[in-house]
């Protein structure tokens, strides 16, 4: 932002704090998303939909 600023352009504070700098292994540069198919499908069970997280293991995994 520094060198946005260096060159005139205006940007606003108001509006940075809305952008979400980190990029995560599952979308690339253009924002293309890769979903293993498979390994989606693996985990859902006899009636088509994954099983619900119980409270406790979703503390854990934090």
């Amino acid at each position: 932002m520094a060198a946005l600023r260096r060159t005139g352009r205006d940007v606003d504070d108001e509006v940075l704090a809305h952008i979400w700098p980190t990029r995560h292994e599952n979308v690339d540069f253009y924002g293309t998303h890769s979903v293993d198919i498979d390994g989606e499908l693996a985990q859902l069970g006899p009636d088509g939909c994954r099983p619900l997280r119980l409270a406790e293991a979703a503390a854990v995994s934090l």
